[in-house]
């Protein structure tokens, strides 16, 4: 994953870098938008696993702030409605979807809404070996999330609906989202081709 950064970063300077859930903790840089379908663990607000604060975790690694929060809208959160309350909603759904297509997906909808017509996917190959950002930790259940994505397959529903929205904006470095939308080239990152 941060092998996909790097290649993305090779490319082009970018207009914004939108973080993701756990990645907004670790990247060193300033950056524009954190985004993340769980608003409980933005600022520790989830009832079953205190400890989750992804904001304070950040500030204690000494990384900028200056960011935007944006979370899905409460009407998609369930019981986690309320949580972060600082935060922009914006939702997670194109037309036609009832289930997520992930939490990298939704940033990549966040940013297609702010105008971005460019969007290059960093980190996000949606393919079950790829495992998770932080694969030594463990998820809310307890589980260890491991070098395999076992909940890949829940989310692949909801990036089937979400390809046509993004086709032709939309590009990844690898994986199975490489696969559906393509590769980023210098040509298509300057507007001149798809």
């Amino acid at each position: 994953m941060r092998a996909d950064v790097k290649a993305a970063q090779d490319l082009c300077d970018f207009d914004a870098v939108y973080c993701v859930k756990q990645a907004g903790i670790h990247w060193p840089n300033k950056f524009d938008v954190w985004a993340g379908l769980h608003p409980e663990y933005m600022r520790g607000e989830n009832d079953r696993v205190p400890r989750l604060n992804y904001v304070a975790e950040r500030e204690a690694l000494g990384y900028p702030g200056g960011y935007e929060i944006v979370v899905p809208l409460d009407s998609e959160v369930g019981r986690h409605s309320g949580k972060c309350k600082d935060a922009r909603r914006a939702s997670y759904r194109w037309p036609g979807m009832s289930s997520s297509a992930s939490s990298g997906i939704y940033a990549v909808k966040v940013a297609l809404d702010d105008g971005f017509d460019r969007v290059v996917i960093a980190g996000c190959p949606m393919t079950p070996e790829s495992g998770h950002f932080l694969p030594n930790t463990k998820n809310v259940n307890g589980e260890s999330r491991g070098p395999i994505w076992k909940q890949r397959d829940n989310f692949k529903p909801g990036l089937l609906i979400a390809v046509p929205f993004m086709r032709g904006k939309v590009k990844s470095m690898s994986g199975y989202t490489k696969e559906l939308l393509g590769y980023p080239t210098e040509a298509w990152l300057s507007g001149r081709t798809d």
